[in-house]
């Protein structure tokens, strides 16, 4: 396996040709464009300048890349902690006590820059692996923490959506900062992150619980006065942390509106969990804009609860898909989605494989504010994508070759992919392929 790490912008303009699929970005979640036989041209500036059928003539001198791999949009991860990687499946905790158990004392160790460096790096090539090229990461409250992530994505041509962890309580020492010593280590990044053409910064309280009243203020003044900014944090995902944020806030009407009070609801904020919200939430949240970001392997794994999905998309709120590692027990989307299928049918409802998707991809993007760059294969947008082998696995084929729709096809893939030998063999973000599986990949 090979991993381009350098920082070249352009790219040879090329097509590549082979079974072809994306959702298209408009009001309808099921609107794809499927070929059995398609073309994607991507420009020098590792923009798509087409997709359909066939390669118009005005590229037809583009050197063309022929794949029997299905090529398709590059996963965006909405909700992933970098730090945890090291405690996944970590065993028998509830949330609160899995953070001090597991969480904290890694996550303290990333003061350590030469640490955080070898972790980022690996954290991000397990994710171009996997066929996911955008993601919004937590990071912790380290500078170092927070530099040796944005080096490594502007490296490998990631898009990064990160900032640095906001935490004053609630945790051991070596995991807190002070409001003050926060707001000089916040601007820095801020400052860093503005040559790094990838990358959008996000206020990132970590919970309620872990913040103080100044805290939040502050996130919530810098997210107002910069229209730049985005904000991630987490919300409503145990009963136990709903209760405790309860008496932590007793002014606040319930957990959203902690977050309300203080600013941070608008249509740049990220929620991850929100699995016991509650009908005035669901009000708000709608008004705001913002997204809600479902783990379901997290809150599986976790015992948090089930999410209900039909709560959101019947008030179209916008929903986006993480992995949530380390809770998460997958960095895989294929994993992620086949999950949430599970999750829905134990709350009574049924799924469709293109919404799951949607999810993971444009759910994301609109998460993250890029569903007009990011998401789908579509003219104008960046050339991230990832080829999928579908044909070395017997069974994983046969299901495929047998299904006569093309949601049954990627309902197959998305349930049989993560136990077989097919999988992601080559990921291309802003046209580049960033990471590759020579013994996988044909000749082209």
């Amino acid at each position: 396996m090979t991993t381009d790490l350098d920082t070249a912008e352009l790219c040879a303009p090329f097509v590549i040709q082979g079974r072809l699929f994306t959702l298209r970005n408009d009001s309808r979640v099921g609107t794809y464009d499927y070929f059995d036989s398609g073309a994607l041209v991507v420009s020098d500036q590792g923009r798509i300048l087409y997709v359909g059928p066939s390669v118009p003539a005005e590229y037809s001198h583009y050197r063309v890349k022929k794949t029997q791999h299905l090529i398709f949009p590059g996963f965006v991860d909405a909700h992933v902690h970098y730090p945890q990687l090291p405690v996944i499946a970590s065993y028998g905790a509830s949330l609160l006590e899995w953070l001090d158990k597991y969480t904290f004392p890694e996550e303290a160790k990333y003061s350590q820059r030469p640490y955080a460096e070898r972790r980022a790096r690996q954290f991000l090539e397990l994710m171009l692996q996997r066929g996911v090229t955008s993601a919004a990461v937590f990071s912790t409250i380290h500078q170092e923490a927070f530099d040796a992530l944005l080096g490594a994505a502007s490296c490998s041509g990631f898009n990064l959506v990160s900032g640095v962890t906001a935490m004053n309580r609630g945790a051991p020492d070596d995991v807190l900062v002070d409001v003050g010593l926060f707001r000089e280590i916040n601007a820095k990044a801020i400052e860093s992150g503005l040559c790094v053409e990838r990358f959008r910064y996000a206020m990132t309280p970590r919970f309620a619980l872990s913040c103080t009243e100044e805290m939040l203020q502050y996130c919530g003044q810098l997210l107002e006065s910069n229209p730049r900014l985005l904000m991630q944090t987490h919300i409503n995902e145990t009963e136990d942390e709903v209760l405790a944020t309860s008496n932590l806030f007793p002014h606040a009407t319930d957990y959203l509106d902690v977050y309300d009070a203080f600013g941070l609801l608008t249509g740049r904020s990220l929620f991850a969990h929100g699995i016991y919200t509650t009908e005035s939430e669901y009000e708000r949240w709608a008004k705001s804009g913002a997204s809600v970001i479902h783990c379901p392997t997290s809150n599986t794994f976790l015992g948090s609860g089930l999410f209900d999905a039909s709560g959101y998309i019947s008030r179209d709120i916008n929903i986006g898909m993480g992995s949530d590692v380390g809770g998460g027990v997958s960095l895989n989307p294929f994993v992620t989605m086949s999950e949430a299928y599970k999750v829905a049918k134990l709350g009574g409802q049924v799924l469709d494989p293109l919404q799951l998707i949607y999810w993971h991809t444009l759910g994301g993007a609109k998460a993250i504010n890029q569903g007009d760059f990011i998401g789908s294969l579509e003219p104008g947008k960046w050339a991230d994508f990832c080829l999928i082998d579908i044909t070395s696995d017997d069974l994983g084929f046969e299901v495929w070759e047998r299904s006569c729709s093309v949601e049954e096809k990627l309902f197959g893939l998305m349930f049989l992919l993560p136990d077989s030998t097919n999988k992601v063999v080559e990921t291309y973000a802003s046209g580049i392929s960033r990471w590759q599986d020579a013994s996988c990949l044909e000749s082209a």
